[in-house]
């Protein structure tokens, strides 16, 4: 009875210690259409874990080639807002320009318990827009949780529980596989182009395009059919656009990306080697 007794005190007190991760923020979906660039903030909860969702600020630096090619696009309700935590006991989502250079996503909640929670599995938060001014070459955004983690770069809540960074969240930031100005042609044809790169480890950008404005559903499966992630399911308007799909916590093989607009179907073959 002692031995058991002191196994249990040994495991409270490990996973006391040693926090397991519950959330890793990303970018997907890239587009640049009607003098606007946006993405998706995405999260995703790792297996085992979940994020009760608390007030909660997300800070993004951004950095574009040249330096007044991009201006923070406040946004108060944000773009596609995920429904779960902004309303009920939340308050819409927003963006705001924290300065000339820093971008805060804000969750706010009056909630003192009774958090929503995400379970394990990748969820799309809302939108992040920038405007484009002129043409630029690329663009640099990126979160603002350098280290050390301090409250003034990045506050992101489980609960009323700040989450350190990065033993309880971390990022993974943007690369860029798009350049260039404002959109002045839009795409006569649906297109699913091949992802890049392939084979990946562990992120691939798809590009799409989308010919006129329609429902668009982009859908990862494995080699036995079963879908892993839905990566864009939403009505878009007509333009080019990109998404990132993450196989961070999924094992090496052969993934399909298969995308349905409109009457367009189209698979394409993916080679996660890790």
């Amino acid at each position: 009875m002692k031995k058991i007794i002191t196994i249990v005190l040994l495991l409270i007190v490990m996973v006391n210690v040693s926090p397991a991760q519950k959330v890793t923020f990303s970018f997907g979906n890239r587009s640049i259409a009607a003098g606007i660039l946006s993405y998706d903030l995405i999260a995703t909860v790792p297996s085992g874990q979940y994020w009760a969702v608390g007030a909660a600020t997300i800070r993004l630096n951004i950095s574009p080639n040249p330096s007044t090619g991009l201006t923070i696009h406040p946004d108060n309700p944000v773009i596609n807002q995920n429904p779960n935590i902004s309303s009920g006991g939340y308050q819409p989502l927003k963006t705001l320009a924290a300065s000339p250079t820093i971008m805060s996503f804000n969750i706010l909640t009056f909630n003192t318990s009774g958090f929503y929670r995400f379970n394990p599995g990748t969820y799309t938060l809302g939108k992040v827009r920038f405007d484009v001014v002129g043409s630029f070459v690329t663009d640099s955004i990126k979160f603002r949780v350098n280290p050390p983690f301090t409250s003034a770069l990045t506050t992101v809540n489980d609960s009323t529980v700040a989450l350190v960074y990065p033993t309880n969240f971390t990022i993974i930031n943007p690369t860029i596989t798009g350049t260039g100005n404002n959109v002045s042609e839009l795409p006569k044809e649906f297109k699913l182009y091949e992802n890049y790169p392939n084979p990946f480890n562990p992120t691939t950008s798809i590009k799409y395009d989308i010919a006129n404005n329609s429902f668009v559903k982009l859908t990862v499966y494995d080699v036995t059919g079963k879908e892993v992630e839905t990566l864009v399911n939403d009505n878009m308007q007509a333009g080019r656009y990109e998404a990132t799909f993450n196989g961070a916590n999924y094992a090496s093989g052969m993934y399909f990306a298969k995308i349905e607009a409109g009457s367009y179907r189209h698979i394409i073959k993916m080679v996660m080697l890790k």
